[in-house]
């Protein structure tokens, strides 16, 4: 079984504040886009084994813990072989990893019939992590929870979303922490829902510093609405057309030349059964 596993852009993100589980309460508008990563998906006879071409591979792997957890659920002896093939980078807020655990579930659930409920699959996604119950559903979701809790919403427009990766990687657990530093310091605000505001941009700048280029070049494009995605270290631009697309990656691509830079598309699901990679330019 193969599947593609979209990344997703967090076009708005407010942090309400760290809720008594040690988690944080969010308010996100997220879209999932055409970059995938490629999902290999095989039974075997016991044993759950993945191969990941991230060096380092990530401990734990979310893939493999999705496999394990499905299996169990439907009371299985039998085992998986999982084969991830990364296109989505690593530590820039674009959700890569739960996006592959979503991935496992779902397309290890169609090869173990009969499949578990919409509910079922959604209540082990959320017990893996905050991000992967969206990528179960995709397109442009209302987040709240931890992430959770997710509401569909409709795309008022065709887009095309350039993605600025610096090779810079982001602790998530790390910019988190600072958010909570900087929240405590008296005048700071939180930020709203418009297009492009993130609360943890600040944090991620302040714990990173060498971000700045990277979003001041996104920031001087002629784009319809930009932004950080996630805990960093991606921006994005989004563009009515595909030609002011490509003309602002050819802008970001002479004077960022050490960064990634590529173009993809909205898409209506968080994952794809048996589906071949849409064609991102990189």
């Amino acid at each position: 079984m193969r599947v593609l596993a979209y990344a997703k852009l967090n076009l708005t993100l407010r942090v309400l504040g760290r809720r008594q589980d040690g988690f944080h309460e969010i308010d996100s508008i997220v879209q999932t886009i055409s970059l995938a990563d490629r999902v290999t998906i095989d039974i075997q006879t016991a044993g759950v084994h993945v191969q990941n071409d991230l060096d380092p591979q990530p401990q734990p792997d979310l893939a493999g813990q999705a496999a394990s957890l499905l299996l169990r659920e439907k009371g299985l002896s039998i085992g998986a072989r999982v084969q991830v093939h990364k296109t989505i980078p690593a530590g820039a807020g674009l959700g890569g990893g739960s996006s592959d655990a979503a991935a496992v579930l779902a397309g290890l659930d169609r090869l173990t019939p009969p499949p578990l409920s919409c509910d079922r699959l959604a209540l082990l996604a959320r017990h893996l992590g905050a991000d992967v119950p969206l990528f179960l559903q995709g397109g442009r979701l209302r987040m709240g929870g931890r992430g959770e809790r997710v509401v569909p919403l409709t795309a008022n427009r065709r887009e095309w979303f350039v993605v600025l990766v610096p090779p810079i990687r982001c602790s998530t657990p790390l910019v988190y922490e600072r958010f909570d530093r900087l929240a405590q310091i008296p005048g700071r605000s939180q930020g709203s829902l418009e297009s492009g505001s993130n609360d943890l941009e600040p944090a991620a700048l302040e714990l990173y510093p060498e971000l700045a280029p990277y979003r001041r070049a996104v920031s001087g494009l002629e784009a319809s609405g930009w932004g950080m995605t996630g805990s960093g270290s991606a921006f994005f631009a989004a563009f009515d057309e595909k030609t002011r697309a490509e003309a602002a990656r050819l802008i970001l691509e002479g004077s960022l030349p050490q960064a990634r830079v590529l173009i993809s598309t909205a898409t209506d699901c968080g994952h794809k059964l048996g589906g071949d990679p849409v064609a991102d330019r990189d």
